[in-house]
């Protein structure tokens, strides 16, 4: 038998010649692929498997941490493009609200003062009905992890706690991940 490219329910083997293995399936005394890839056929273990050729699909579920773009920051909250979910880089981006109750104690009256336009995040999922994922960026771990100067755009560095701006020497404020700047974004 030879290697060949399958669709999600082609027939492969009959069960009695050959067992079904990873990305396949048994029905009605045939092993069926359960994935759109390519059927590898062993014959010294009798056993065929597809190896699948589509991405694997990322999902945001609740618990998961996620990296984020800050792109509309209001009053009351904020607006992110999520494009890691859980280190894995997702393609197409969600659309993520971080509200000013979950940005943390010291940010009650402006979600301006936690977080800004462009502004890189590290946050987690606290909810997924209704279509909608929320954010969360409470706790030392969650927060800003890349900020940009309001003035003139350069990253701003960290030092002594605080964020100021190398180039026009603006100070800024921003509710800061611990792992601001060293933040891994591939």
């Amino acid at each position: 038998m030879k290697d060949r490219d399958v669709l999600p329910g082609d027939d492969l083997a009959v069960m009695e010649v050959f067992e079904d293995g990873p990305g396949t399936y048994q029905q009605a005394g045939l092993v069926r692929s359960e994935e759109l890839g390519k059927a590898h056929y062993n014959l010294e273990n009798r056993r065929v498997e597809v190896e699948k050729k589509t991405r694997e699909l990322v999902l945001p579920e609740e618990g998961l941490d996620v990296v984020a773009e800050a792109g509309s920051v209001m009053r009351r909250d904020g607006r992110v493009d999520i494009f890691m979910i859980d280190g894995k880089r997702v393609y197409v981006p969600y659309t993520g609200v971080i509200h000013l109750s979950d940005a943390g104690s010291g940010f009650a009256r402006d979600m301006g003062m936690a977080l800004r336009n462009g502004d890189i995040v590290k946050a987690k999922i606290i909810n997924v009905k209704n279509r909608m994922v929320q954010l969360s960026i409470r706790g030392p771990e969650y927060g800003v992890v890349y900020a940009y100067c309001s003035r003139c755009g350069t990253l701003l560095e960290l030092s002594q706690g605080r964020l100021h701006c190398p180039n026009c020497d603006r100070a800024e404020r921003r509710k800061i991940a611990k792992t601001y700047g060293t933040e891994e974004l591939t």
